[in-house]
């Protein structure tokens, strides 16, 4: 506390910097609820309607219902990176997805499938196959602080532009 820093460098110029405070928190509570999700997608375009991928997927969902596999359907007819693996995306952090598939991995439980869900991606058909909680990185930690303090600079610079256009 009080000490000054060297000059540091970064991509907005010369800084030195003041630490005026300093805060003991216990970083390793920071908890969060991560699930592990698998996908069948189809890409949507001039091959394909999103109809016709919805009624695809439909079906998939029937058969996977009456006993096929998911992660065989995923392998067979997923038209993403995640097909070799049975469509296995893998321990996903909140927000990771985007907003419109995040939703709908987030009704669903453990084991339920989806219905066809339409994405700027393509159709997806998800299922959920297991959730837990666990704490964040330091990286994570870092990279949220990051993100809220970008939010919160948004906000103020919106807010001086509307002043401004008042004025």
């Amino acid at each position: 506390k009080g000490e000054v820093s060297e000059p540091v460098r970064s991509g907005a110029g010369f800084h030195i910097l003041k630490v005026l405070e300093k805060k003991q928190t216990d970083t390793s509570s920071i908890m969060i609820v991560q699930t592990r999700a698998r996908h069948i997608l189809l890409r949507t375009g001039n091959e394909l309607t999103e109809a016709a991928a919805r009624n695809r997927l439909l079906t998939y969902k029937q058969r996977i219902q009456g006993g096929t596999d998911f992660a065989d359907l995923a392998r067979q007819f997923s038209q993403d990176g995640s097909a070799s693996a049975g469509g296995d995306l893998g321990w996903a952090n909140p927000g990771q997805f985007v907003p419109e598939f995040e939703e709908a991995m987030g009704r669903l439980r453990p084991g339920q499938v989806s219905d066809p869900l339409i994405s700027r991606f393509g159709a997806h058909l998800i299922q959920v196959m297991e959730r837990r909680e666990a704490p964040l990185s330091m990286r994570e930690q870092r990279e949220l602080a990051r993100s809220q303090l970008r939010e919160k600079k948004l906000e103020e610079l919106y807010s001086a532009w509307v002043e401004e256009l008042r004025g």
